[in-house]
């Protein structure tokens, strides 16, 4: 998040804004992005001086009913009283002078590819190893004061390795207060960025002590929308969030997503997504929204997985393939391998917690600058379409974090005296 990157963002922002230009207004167009994604929910941005009133009449023009308000935005998340995915633009001109933009809310999914053996008795815990996890912790395994937001299918809070840092959190695909686990990614996601460090079992997240605040936006199929990600955007910044996690994606943009992305911008909290598995350099969103910090996924041969998606907006990469992590299914063990850029991308966002619990001070773009510099740089020399600025060193970042100055030689992470002494990052069996 240098001057420079920033001046390639906001030139970027411009190109993505008049690329969907042709998505907002009029109806057939609105119609046609609802066809191709299988949505019969819109979204609705009122101009800033609309009143509930005049709000209110262009509901009714429109024949649509509310879903969900989105106040920070001024957005109304709405389906046709018909069931009819057709807005008239008749009644589309009518409302016109009150309206910002209207757009089809298109589906996204979390970005996992299930792997066979997830359930595989033994498993090594080869990403935090790659990534200089242990040696990090010398220096910090983070503090409960450091939010990290779980934007997903929601957490088992019951899993041991989460015991006193799930905080309430919310559910924005049944709206209530309960954001629990139906499909287990989310589960799998938060335990890379955060399960307990020295607990006697499973394996141990980037940032072991961090805060995770759960957000339900992907249902029991790992799919939501955009007007629910944009939702658990806004709440999770207004919940004090120092970083978000979006595990999930679409090939389809959208203005109500990045209207959120920009609150998150504005109230300095960065936002980390993965790329896509489709081994594809096609931009996926939110991972190509310029802001958005993109991780694409490496092998446990420190090499670029196969089904990761590539692109000049790359700007880290981080284990992805065959990841050993917490589940949502504790009768079945609690624990499973997957694979994934939705299993990269916490690792980033751990270690933005790491940070910020070490150095607070840190605005978000300096943590932007030390993850990208300490990254190992692989593949072609500096910044590429394969690895972005390279494989992220948790490690490295932390010894920056720290002015250069390394801890003593010999250090190990540290113990709970009444667990069972057992390094956490060596090969782990999984009892279930």
């Amino acid at each position: 998040m240098s001057r420079t990157y920033s001046i390639a963002r906001n030139v970027a922002l411009f190109l993505v804004v008049v690329l969907f230009v042709a998505f907002i207004l009029p109806a057939a167009s609105v119609q046609a992005q609802a066809a191709s994604v299988g949505a019969n929910v819109f979204l609705i941005r009122f101009q800033p001086e609309t009143t509930s009133a005049e709000q209110s009449a262009v509901l009714a023009t429109l024949d649509v009913r509310m879903v969900r308000w989105l106040p920070q935005a001024n957005v109304v998340q709405v389906t046709p009283n018909h069931n009819d995915a057709v807005i008239a633009s008749a009644a589309l001109d009518a409302v016109a002078p009150y309206v910002a933009y209207v757009e089809a809310d298109g589906v996204v999914t979390g970005d996992l590819v299930p792997n066979d053996t997830a359930f595989a008795v033994t498993s090594q815990v080869y990403g935090q190893n790659i990534v200089d996890a242990p040696q990090a912790w010398d220096l910090s395994i983070g503090v409960t004061n450091t939010v990290i937001a779980i934007l997903d299918s929601g957490v088992n809070r019951q899993h041991p390795e989460f015991a006193g840092r799930v905080l309430p959190g919310y559910d924005f695909i049944n709206d209530d207060d309960d954001p629990a686990d139906d499909h287990g990614h989310g589960t799998h996601v938060t335990g890379i960025a955060a399960a307990a460090l020295n607990n006697g079992q499973g394996g141990a997240g980037i940032c072991p002590q961090c805060m995770i605040l759960p957000v339900k936006v992907l249902d029991s199929g790992n799919k939501g929308t955009w007007g629910s990600v944009a939702a658990g955007i806004y709440y999770a910044v207004d919940q004090g969030a120092r970083v978000i996690n979006l595990s999930l994606g679409a090939t389809v943009s959208s203005r109500t997503l990045e209207d959120a992305i920009s609150y998150a911008e504005a109230q300095d909290v960065l936002v980390v997504a993965s790329a896509g598995n489709a081994a594809s350099t096609t931009p996926y969103y939110p991972a190509a929204i310029p802001y958005v910090i993109a991780v694409g996924a490496t092998t446990d041969s420190d090499v670029q997985w196969a089904l990761s998606n590539m692109g000049d907006h790359l700007d880290l990469t981080a284990p992805g393939y065959r990841i050993y992590s917490t589940y949502f299914d504790l009768e079945q063990g609690g624990y499973a391998l997957m694979s994934g850029t939705s299993m990269a991308s916490p690792f980033v966002t751990g270690l933005v917690g790491l940070l910020a619990s070490f150095a607070p001070a840190l605005t978000g773009a300096e943590v932007y600058d030390i993850m990208t510099a300490a990254a190992d740089d692989l593949g072609e020399p500096g910044k590429d379409a394969i690895y972005g600025y390279g494989r992220v060193n948790v490690y490295q970042a932390l010894v920056a974090a720290n002015g250069g100055d390394e801890p003593p030689s010999g250090d190990n992470p540290p113990e709970d005296p009444d667990l069972p002494a057992q390094a956490i990052y060596l090969p782990l069996v999984n009892n279930g």
